[in-house]
């Protein structure tokens, strides 16, 4: 079999499969990365949501420097106290809630240490995207509420180039152009049973069994064996072809050769 192997087109397969093979183990170590990465950010997303529940500036900083986006302490629970600003609300669409589509409810807080951008409860929607739906006011006056931080988003709500008070996206850095006040760097959603709830479709909890969303840590060591494993028979298709030709030429099916059949041993 050496003999075979020895051969130019087995040297050339033999490069060929060393280069499938380093690409495969590439892969298999970047999995080992996004294992780890996976791995670690549902740790840390756990634990926020099991931490103790603090207030709002004690967890995002002030509101006119907040030092979180909301992103280090996403799933955390805070605790505010101030009043709703009914006048400011607006409505989120396109989220969906328990398979429903329709809008987060979001209605800013304001706190003696400035605004917080509160999404209330859940609407779905029942007409167009043009129809804006009723939605139930938040109290009046003083109120203490309880939130689960989520991370700011980024994308331009396109205020105003919608129907009525409708938003594409949570963005606290136009919320607070627009009220003129500090607005935290984050939101938070309204835990149920707080004030402001009623009437409305009260956000699920995160899943903490996977917390950080996309492929679970099990699919990523699973992909880690997949790699390596197809690194490995990439480097075994040589011998393994070797051995079945050379099984081939010397069974007893095989043909004589040339030499064997000039020489009259066939």
């Amino acid at each position: 079999m050496l003999a075979i192997l020895g051969q130019r087109r087995y040297l050339g397969l033999f490069g060929l499969c060393a280069v499938i093979a380093a690409v495969c183990v590439l892969a298999g170590s970047w999995q080992i990365a996004r294992f780890e990465q996976k791995r670690e950010a549902n740790h840390q997303l756990r634990i926020n949501n099991r931490s103790q529940v603090v207030d709002v500036a004690r967890a995002l900083g002030p509101a006119i420097a907040p030092t979180s986006d909301g992103a280090a302490t996403k799933f955390r629970h805070v605790t505010a106290v101030g009043h709703y600003l009914p006048e400011m609300q607006t409505l989120v669409r396109g989220r969906t809630v328990n398979a429903d589509v329709g809008y987060l409810v979001i209605t800013p807080f304001r706190t003696p240490s400035g605004v917080l951008l509160v999404a209330r409860g859940f609407v779905a929607q029942t007409g167009t995207a043009r129809s804006t739906p009723t939605v139930p006011a938040p109290p009046d006056g003083l109120a203490s509420i309880t939130i689960r931080l989520e991370p700011a988003e980024r994308r331009a709500d396109r205020f105003g180039e919608l129907t009525a008070n409708q938003v594409e996206t949570v963005n606290p850095a136009q919320q607070s152009r627009r009220l003129a006040a500090p607005v935290w760097d984050a939101y938070g959603e309204l835990l149920a049973g707080q004030p402001g709830t009623s009437g409305l479709t009260v956000i699920p909890g995160p899943d903490l069994s996977n917390p950080a969303g996309g492929a679970e840590e099990p699919q990523h060591a699973a992909y880690v064996v997949q790699w390596y494993l197809f690194g490995g028979l990439a480097l075994s298709l040589p011998f393994v072809l070797a051995r079945a030709e050379r099984r081939r030429d010397t069974g007893p099916d095989a043909k004589p050769s040339l030499d064997d059949r000039l020489s009259g041993r066939a």
